[in-house]
């Protein structure tokens, strides 16, 4: 996991990245504020909900409840798998992240999984099925509100078979992984109505399903998410009877947040000092291959925000666009700052004491990313 010292490093980073920004560009200096602040918001309040919802016993309760209703392993593995793909789909890749990342942790326990087979099915889907919806990513909603798609139901219509290739090789990978990672063999859910469950946590899933719903709605995603988290710290101060806003802070991803500000400043202040015409001459009538590619490398070297924001003037139209949004969304699953997603899944993690290897990430990351950036370019329309 992520060195001790980077969360300490990275504010430090972010503020002089911005700084420097502002110095050659104050204008972009304060667009790229005005863009970034919703979405790091929207993160670290869907953070802090997500580990409150946990302390609540949501997870333990959301296990229990699966393990009596299928004794099957591999029934539970395709139910989570499809769970995790709707959770990106309609709540965002990063929401994936820091939900079901401590669900797969409490799974895995449970029904002898390997961690690092469920876990690695977290991380992989939250990257590769956001594609389908412009709320699925924050690179998507960028695009959309770029205007370079004619309305967010022509980004839906175009986006659906590429989308569709993501999830197919997403699905394809945590299969292979859980062949590669069968925890312990003959392992099965208890039986229906064995043992005492755990109670149900009326208070913290009242709040989780309200705010599913208002984040399917015109409401914006970032005052939802900060609502929400609000409410579930209250819903679970309340009932262990102490106030919550002193550990508010602790459950918030600094390091990773300041990581990816760090980042886009400075992809803009390359930007700002001639990059963008550098770009914008290199790739230039390129196929949307290329640009897919270049996506997915500097989503890699840079994560997918910036690198998004850096190679957005080449993308002059909607299939170019497209082509970009499959190289950073489908992409970065090969270094561990390549997408906040993965920065917010190892921290969930680290939280939950387990440990998956960074050669091992990205191991089988280099040969998923080409494999799903490939089928979707062969199926963009």
């Amino acid at each position: 996991m992520p060195n001790q010292t980077a969360p300490y490093k990275a504010p430090a980073a972010a503020a002089a990245a911005l700084v420097a920004l502002a110095c050659a560009d104050a204008s972009a200096a304060g667009e790229l504020v005005l863009r970034l602040l919703p979405v790091l918001g929207f993160a670290a309040a869907m953070s802090v909900l997500v580990n409150f919802a946990s302390r609540a016993g949501v997870f333990a309760w959301a296990v229990d409840r699966l393990g009596r209703a299928t004794g099957r392993r591999s029934a539970v593995m395709v139910g989570f798998f499809c769970l995790c793909v709707a959770s990106t789909v309609f709540l965002s890749l990063d929401t994936t992240a820091i939900m079901f990342t401590p669900l797969a942790v409490v799974l895995a326990r449970r029904f002898g999984f390997h961690p690092a087979a469920l876990g690695l099915a977290v991380v992989w889907t939250a990257n590769l099925a956001s594609l389908p919806l412009p709320v699925s990513n924050l690179t998507n909603l960028l695009a959309v509100g770029g205007g370079v798609f004619a309305s967010p139901g022509e980004y839906i219509r175009l986006a659906a078979r590429p989308a569709a290739a993501g999830i197919a090789v997403a699905a394809a990978a945590s299969l292979a992984a859980s062949r590669r990672f069968p925890g312990r063999p003959g392992h099965a859910a208890p039986e229906a109505g064995a043992g005492n469950p755990p109670a149900r946590p009326t208070a913290a899933l009242a709040v989780l399903g309200c705010t599913v719903a208002a984040l399917l709605t015109p409401v914006p995603y970032w005052a939802t998410a900060l609502v929400a988290a609000g409410a579930m710290a209250a819903a679970v101060g309340a009932e262990h009877r102490r106030g919550p806003a002193r550990d508010i802070a602790t459950l918030v991803p600094w390091g990773a947040l300041a990581l990816t500000t760090a980042l886009s400043a400075a992809a803009s202040l390359v930007g700002v000092l001639g990059g963008n015409d550098v770009v914008t001459q290199a790739l230039d009538g390129a196929h949307p291959a290329a640009l897919a590619a270049a996506g997915a490398l500097g989503a890699n070297v840079i994560t997918n925000i910036p690198a998004y924001l850096a190679l957005e003037p080449a993308a002059a139209d909607a299939p170019h666009a497209l082509a970009l949004l499959a190289g950073v969304n489908l992409g970065p699953v090969v270094t561990p700052w390549a997408s906040l997603a993965t920065l917010l899944w190892a921290d969930q993690l680290k939280r939950a004491d387990v440990r998956v290897p960074w050669r091992v990430f990205v191991g089988w990351g280099l040969a998923i990313a080409p494999a799903a950036v490939g089928a979707a370019v062969l199926a963009l329309p």
